[in-house]
Formats: C-alpha cells, structure tokens, sequence
C-alpha cells in the first residue's frame, strides 16, 4: 500500500486487510520505498504491486514506480483508474509493466452503488487512454449477487475491445464486506456457468493463489480468483503486505498486531543498516504466514454447481498439470475427463 487514502467508498472495501487510520502523513516516502526495494533484493523478491487506497492520489506515483523499477523488477498496480490520466505517460516512462482496474459494473446505477462515485464515464475513457499508451490491463470484477451479476457477458466484451484479460473476484469477507458477505456473495462457479458455452480452454496460474485461467471463444482471458473456502487459494499465496505507513502484515485475514518496522529503524546510522533492519522485519512476517484456510483432511469439500464437481481436487504441478492423488484419485480423475472433456490439461 502506497497510501491509505481513496476518493471511492466501496462497500466491500478490505484496504488490503489494515485496519488503521488513513492520515496522509504517515504514508510511505520515497527513502523508504527505496529501503523496501534494496531489502526485497537481497531476498530474492522481484515483483511488486502498487495498492491503497488509491494509489493514483500519490503525485510522486511516477517515481515510485520508477524506484521499483531498478534492477529490472516487475510493477504493477491497481487502481480504480478515474486519475490515471494524470500519470500519463509518466508511468509508462517508468516501465510499469501492468495495470490491474478496478470495475465492478457497467451499469451507472450498479457503478454507483457498489463505488460511490459517479465517475463511470471517468473510468471508462481512461482504460481506452491505457490502451493507446500500451499499458496492459487486467480488469477486477468482484461478482456481487443483486448488484453486477448481468455485467459479467458486458465486461467480457469490454475487455475484447480494449485486448484486457479479466479477473473474476469472489466478495472476501474483510473489511466492510464482512456486512455484505450474506446478502451479494456469488460463488465463482457462477461464472463458469455463465460462460460454459464460451470457454476454449482452461489452465492454471500457478505460485500466486494457484487460479485457474479461461480462454475464451473471443480470445479474452478470464482469471478466476476465489479465496472463500479455498485452500489451494491460500497454500498458492506468496505475498507480503506493506502498509501505507510502514508496517508487514501476512495475509487479508491477519488478525494480529502489525510489524511496524518505523521505530526499528530509529538509531540506525547507516542505509546499510536500515537495509538489514527492513530485510530482518520482511523474515519475521514471513515467518508468521500460514494458509488462512487449511486442507481440510477428512472433510467434505463444497463443490460447485451442475458439472464443475472435481476442478479443486486436482493439486497443480509446477508445469501446470493436475495431479489426481489418494485412494479415490483415479475415480476424480474419470470424473474431471467427463466434466471437461477437452478443456482439461496434463
């Protein structure tokens, strides 16, 4: 998280599971993101995503990225994408490599909503400035029952037009969610029963959440993310959280205390210290990740609706196969041949 504040108000905002105050001074300053990167190096870490927030109400957006950058790092960042236009091109300059937008309805009523903005036309035009200046876009669609579920064949659509891939979301309940959880959860085999006639193929992502990829029939690439429930989810999950103001938490669903890594850099005389400082502090967090949901041994696992019983029964390889094991593997094995017939990868 780059800052705290956002000029939206979704009702299933999870400011990226923290809890705190949004107070701009306290954000992130360029030195620090600087001690964030060299430390991420010498971890081994390469990729990095821009959150908030609203990562677009920081006028430094530009140099952040341009930080990040260095070594030949991957950056990318996610947005609501209604002042994304004024970083441009100035963060095309500093080499982000992909752009995640948040859009959860196509409807203006839905928009609205859901966002509590009235900028849809904003958000719209500057996904099409994105697309002229070859910026690469993913849209995030959280899929909400009652509010967007007739977008999902519209959005589609959309992402054809502007050559985007589509992330599918399921509503996580943090945050302000955890009130609407009940009334507009979807599960996400409802898009799978929207587009059944549409898909191409299916593969999976793995190394980050283990999701399954859907190409469909006008090329556009669907990615589904469904945490709920989903232990393949969490045991795929390789991120470490840095808050708007310096501290690490582990997961969207940590529910102890933040590291804050501020007062431990006091004292330190050197960069190189606060380097080791920062490097120790990212060991401690990672030390205290666990999957959120556990493989749940000796336990039924819900299974979709209509003919998608087996997708979550097969453990991904690293070369994207699945892998049926255990005394009923190759009954799940038959199964997932006959429900995916030619879509199904080994």
């Amino acid at each position: 998280m780059v800052t705290g504040r956002c000029n939206f108000s979704c009702i299933f905002c999870h400011m990226e599971g923290y809890k705190e105050s949004r107070i701009e001074r306290l954000e992130l300053n360029l030195d620090e993101i600087r001690l964030i990167k060299r430390a991420a190096e010498e971890l081994g870490i390469r990729a990095f995503k821009l959150t908030g927030g609203e990562p677009t109400l920081r006028r430094d957006l530009a140099d952040i990225v341009s930080i990040l950058k260095q070594g030949g790092s991957y950056v990318s960042m996610t947005t609501n994408a209604s002042l994304i236009h004024r970083h441009l091109p100035g963060i095309v300059d500093a080499g982000i490599d992909h752009i995640n937008v948040s859009l959860h309805a196509l409807d203006r009523g839905a928009f609205e909503k859901i966002t509590g903005s009235k900028m849809l036309d904003r958000v719209l035009n500057n996904l099409r400035l994105l697309r002229d200046h070859g910026v690469p876009v993913k849209i995030n669609f959280v899929i909400l029952r009652g509010l967007n579920e007739k977008d999902i064949p519209r959005i589609i659509d959309l992402a054809a037009e502007l050559d985007a891939m589509v992330q599918f979301i399921e509503l996580h309940p943090v945050g302000k969610a955890v009130k609407t959880f009940k009334e507009h959860y979807l599960p996400r085999w409802r898009v799978l029963e929207l587009l059944e006639d549409r898909i191409v193929s299916i593969d999976y992502r793995l190394g980050l959440h283990n999701r399954p990829i859907i190409l469909l029939d006008n090329g556009v690439k669907v990615e589904l993310v469904g945490p709920v429930g989903n232990f393949l989810f969490c045991a795929g999950c390789t991120r470490i959280r840095v808050t708007y103001d310096f501290k690490l938490i582990p997961c969207l669903n940590w529910e102890g205390p933040p590291i804050e890594v501020r007062p431990r850099l006091r004292g330190a005389k050197s960069f190189e210290d606060k380097v080791s400082i920062v490097v120790d502090a990212i060991r401690e967090a990672n030390r205290l990740r666990k999957p959120f949901v556990m493989y749940p041994l000796g336990a039924k696992i819900p299974v979709p609706r209509k003919r998608w019983r087996t997708l979550r029964l097969g453990l991904p390889k690293s070369d994207g196969r699945l892998v049926f094991i255990g005394k009923h593997g190759d009954y799940h094995l038959r199964k997932y041949l006959e429900e995916w017939g030619k879509y199904s990868i080994f």
